[in-house]
C-alpha cells in the first residue's frame, strides 16, 4: 500500500511540473506570402525556459523532414527576451512566399506548422504541430476588382466584422481561399462571421476586395 501511495504521489507531483505549448487560434489553410497572427501559450513548469520558435515544415509520410521554411523566434532568451507573467505571446508569422502548394508536394508529403518551446538550454522541448494546407489558388490579385480594401475591423476576427463608413456597401460576399462563396449579405454596417471555420477569407464589395482571418 505504501508503494502504491508513493507512486501515486510522484505521479501527481510530475503533473505539476509538466511543460506545454499551445497555438490558441489555429487555422487550417494559408496562401504563400500570407502573414497570419498567432496567439501562443507556453509553460516551462519548473524547468529553465529558453525560447519559443515557429517553423513551416514539409514532412514525408514517415514524418521525416523534407524542407523547412521561415523559422522565427518570437521569444528568445539569447536575445534578452524573457517569458511574461501570462506565459503568452502574440505575433505575426509570414508564410514563405516560395513554399510550394500542398497539392504539388510529393505523394504522402504534407506541411506542419510547428510551434515549439525549448527549455534547459535546448536540453528538452515540447511542441504543438498543426497540419496546414498551403494554396496559392486565391489571392487579392485573383479578383477582377483591382482595388484592395481594408476598412473593416477587427482583423483577425472571432465573431463580428465591422465596416468603416466609407466601406458600407449594398452587398458583401465572403469567399474562402478555394474561391467558394461561403456567405453573402446585403447592405449592413457589420457582418457576423462566428459560424465560419478558422482560416483566411476574402470579402468582396463593389468598392473592392479585402482579406481577413477568422480565428
Amino acid at each position: 500500500m505504501k508503494k502504491v501511495t508513493l507512486i501515486y504521489f510522484l505521479f501527481i507531483i510530475s503533473l505539476g511540473f509538466s511543460q506545454s505549448i499551445t497555438w490558441n487560434n489555429p487555422i487550417s489553410a494559408v496562401v504563400p506570402g500570407e502573414t497570419i497572427n498567432m496567439d501562443v501559450s507556453y509553460d516551462a513548469g519548473s524547468e529553465d525556459f529558453f525560447y519559443v520558435s515557429i517553423i513551416l515544415r514539409e514532412v514525408d509520410a514517415a514524418f521525416n523532414i523534407v524542407n523547412d521554411y521561415n523559422q522565427i523566434f518570437p521569444i528568445d532568451e539569447n536575445a534578452g527576451q524573457q517569458p511574461n507573467a501570462q506565459n503568452n505571446v502574440t505575433f505575426d508569422y509570414t508564410i514563405d512566399a516560395n513554399a510550394p502548394n500542398s497539392s504539388s508536394l510529393s505523394s504522402g508529403n504534407q506541411y506542419l506548422l510547428i510551434i515549439f518551446m525549448s527549455y534547459n538550454n535546448d536540453g528538452g522541448f515540447v511542441n504543438d504541430n498543426t497540419g496546414i494546407t498551403v494554396d496559392s489558388t486565391l489571392s487579392i490579385d485573383s479578383f477582377d476588382n483591382e482595388k484592395s480594401i481594408s476598412g473593416f475591423y477587427p482583423n483577425p476576427v472571432k465573431n463580428v466584422l465591422y465596416f468603416n463608413d466609407e466601406l458600407i456597401s449594398d452587398q458583401y460576399t465572403i469567399i474562402d481561399f478555394t474561391g467558394r462563396t461561403v456567405k453573402s449579405v446585403k447592405g449592413a454596417t457589420s457582418l457576423n462571421v462566428e459560424e465560419l471555420t478558422a482560416g483566411t477569407y476574402f470579402i468582396q464589395t463593389e468598392k473592392g476586395t479585402g482579406k481577413f482571418v477568422k480565428i
